[in-house]
């Protein structure tokens, strides 16, 4: 086509144009959809600017300044030989930018969620010839990250926020097939800090997270901070207030510097700590400047814990048991990443068990609660006395609940995991209050809570309060719920008549739970995700481009290395410590190569950047 032709064309035409040459379906696709999703309008230095509900897509003032910006940003966290995935569209000013400051061998591929947006994009601007050098993935979201998921690079998602809010859901859809692929897929060994708590309900999920790592074939360091507990409980002893947090702020501080010495004993690919954990601000500041990958799974109510605004930017990886405005919060405080991550059940702890006579009288009953003795659940819990039926209470902090006394079981002591199973398997109707600091049920309810999880896999029978992210986890069929305490007392009345549909339904929430919701699967999920955020590393790891037979097929080039390499099993990990303690076996006497003994110096570097201190 003449210059002169496409200047007399208006910028949709043109555009389409180029787009046809190596994508005429979506080009015609394009050209069909019409637009609307972006207002158009005039930046100050003249160029085209957007809004789409009411927000600016791009800079009102000079947009592409502002996708220079991001591209220079974006486009250094890209290794060679990666695949560059952008997510959100706009006026694809930013896409225009990183296709430009990146080396032309480089691949960058643009997802695209809409035709009507890419329509708006097409005809606000004449775009150029990049758009022939750009991927365009289009399609379900299945659809993108099977493509995606063949392509021979690893991949490196950039997300231009402003534009890919616009279809967080489609996007979401993507991360999520992609991490379930990179799961199903992975193969490689990683090295995995667990870092607990003091104490508290995330103590026992950092166990059953820690086993399930070791399920899956990664090394796991289990930090345990639940041995300190005691010293941390002798200081509430001081009288004085202010004496006692300093105390025991000065203590937890202590017990970070615990858990950098034991990093830097054994250096790992990932630090994964639970809610609660001992790490303050600065501590994870250090091991980001260490370049350590660190993550948090946050399996609190955001909402009535808060401390996380504190720590939101010290935390490479957040996981998180909210959605929506959770995640929100946690972003505007400064976390990089992200992720809606449920909860779940350890089936070799949360199983079907056949009681004896006597622990049947023990813990059977009609109707039976277990949990802390929370302000709503003081409320409601009394009204399940004056019933017909029978009703147990298990568990601690119930101080000053008289009216629940003559149901309170063994004096109100705390009980362990084993003792809440025998509970669980004794009981007609596990009732599941989730907690909440008000007098009725939580008007913002939203996260299930572990008991869920914990009942399903029993096999038992559950009522629970209606939780907007609960039909996502579990159908109608598979766990009953109620809205109202008037519906609670309800559906007691009602289910205790139908034992057969009360089994029904409990083997089909313990099929679910085995299905998808063990911490197996939820461990599969927060690697593929951290791996799919970070390509270059764990996501290599995983992939098993660090095991012996994949390094030696791809160091043709240096026989020497391949060589040593082959020493190895082909499906062991191997990193330089590997392959330098190989060499030092030789001998203090042996004569080395010089690829040896430079080998040997990258070691001895190695282990001085790792001097955590």
């Amino acid at each position: 086509m003449r210059t002169g032709t496409r200047d007399r064309m208006n910028p949709l035409d043109v555009n389409c144009a180029l787009l046809r040459a190596r994508w005429p379906s979506l080009a015609a696709e394009v050209r069909e959809a019409g637009g609307g999703v972006l207002q158009i309008r005039p930046a100050k230095n003249g160029l085209p600017t957007a809004l789409a509900n009411g927000k600016w897509i791009h800079s009102q003032y000079d947009p592409v300044r502002e996708a220079s910006v991001w591209a220079e940003a974006q486009g250094a966290q890209v290794q060679a030989g990666e695949l560059a995935v952008v997510l959100g569209i706009g006026l694809l000013y930013h896409v225009e930018a990183l296709r430009k400051h990146m080396p032309r061998d480089w691949k960058v591929a643009a997802v695209v969620p809409s035709r009507q947006e890419l329509h708006d994009a097409f005809g606000a601007r004449p775009l150029g010839e990049w758009v022939t050098q750009v991927d365009w993935l289009y399609g379900s979201p299945d659809d993108i990250a099977a493509r995606l998921s063949m392509a021979r690079s690893p991949l490196r998602l950039l997300t231009y926020e402003p534009a890919a809010g616009l279809h967080d859901d489609f996007h979401r859809a993507i991360e999520r097939s992609l991490r379930q692929r990179l799961a199903a897929q992975a193969g490689g060994r990683l090295h995995v800090a667990v870092v607990g708590p003091l104490y508290g309900g995330s103590l026992p999920i950092a166990r059953y997270a820690m086993a399930a790592l070791e399920s899956l074939g990664h090394q796991v360091m289990w930090v345990d901070h639940s041995a300190h507990y005691g010293a941390y409980r002798v200081m509430d002893g001081l009288k004085e207030a202010r004496h006692r947090a300093l105390v025991q702020g000065k203590f937890v501080e202590s017990l970070g510097l615990y858990t950098v010495s034991r990093l830097a004993e054994d250096p790992p690919d990932l630090v994964l700590a639970l809610a609660q954990a001992p790490l303050e601000l600065p501590i994870l500041e250090h091991l980001n400047r260490k370049r350590f990958v660190t993550a948090m799974w946050f399996v609190e109510n955001y909402r009535h814990l808060t401390y996380w605004r504190h720590l939101a930017r010290g935390y490479q990886h957040w996981f998180v048991i909210q959605n929506g405005a959770c995640r929100e919060a946690f972003r505007q405080a400064g976390a990089q990443h992200v992720a809606y991550l449920p909860l779940a059940a350890d089936p070799s702890v949360h199983r079907p068990l056949a009681l004896t006579p006597e622990e049947k009288t023990e813990f059977g009953a009609d109707v039976s609660f277990v949990g802390a003795g929370y302000v709503n659940r003081r409320r409601i819990l009394p009204l399940l006395t004056k019933q017909s039926w029978t009703f147990k209470l298990w568990g601690n902090e119930w101080e000053g609940a008289e009216d629940l006394k003559p149901v309170l079981q063994r004096g109100g002591q705390r009980i362990e995991t084993e003792t809440c199973v025998k509970v669980f398997n004794g009981t007609h109707i596990n009732l599941n209050l989730h907690s909440y600091t008000g007098e009725g049920l939580d008007p913002q309810a939203d996260f299930v809570n572990p008991r869920t999880f914990e009942l399903a896999a029993c096999g038992t029978f559950q009522l629970t309060d209606h939780r907007a992210l609960l039909p996502a986890l579990f159908s109608e069929n598979e766990i009953a719920t109620f809205r109202n305490t008037e519906e609670l007392l309800s559906q007691i009345s009602t289910w205790l008549h139908e034992p057969e549909a009360r089994a029904a339904m409990a083997q089909a929430a313990r099929r679910r739970v085995l299905v998808e919701h063990t911490y197996r699967h939820r461990m599969e999920t927060l690697l593929a995700a951290i791996g799919v955020s970070r390509p270059d590393r764990i996501g290599a790891i995983l992939r098993g481009e660090r095991q012996a037979g994949y390094l030696a097929t791809h160091c043709s080039t240096d026989p020497e290395l391949a060589r040593w390499l082959r020493e190895f099993p082909s499906g062991q990990r191997v990193e330089l410590k590997e392959v330098a303690a190989r060499i030092k076996s030789k001998g203090p006497t042996a004569v080395l190569t010089r690829d040896e003994l430079l080998l040997l110096m990258l070691d001895e570097y190695r282990m001085e950047t790792r001097d955590l201190f």
